[in-house]
């Protein structure tokens, strides 16, 4: 679920995650990455959220609370306040 779907840098991104996933494999030193479900289960049941922040000339990910993201989503033009 995206809390910002209209923002500019989900839209630019939103396409762009296989290339995000080998900068971070080659960032890591890693040829292959295995996910199974339990990891998939495991961070949907976590609360979680990922946010992206690209200002500055930098792309940096971020996990962060389900209540932080919202958070960050309605300072940022998202969510509804």
């Amino acid at each position: 679920m995206e809390l910002n779907p209209n923002h500019p840098v989900v839209e630019e991104t939103r396409d762009q995650w296989h290339k995000l996933c080998a900068i971070l494999m080659h960032k890591f030193g890693r040829k292959h990455v295995e996910i199974t479900s339990s990891d998939i289960d495991t961070l949907a049941y976590s609360g979680q959220a990922i946010v992206i922040d690209m200002r500055g000339g930098r792309c940096v990910l971020r996990l962060v609370s389900m209540e932080e993201g919202q958070r960050l989503a309605r300072e940022e033009g998202g969510l509804p306040v």
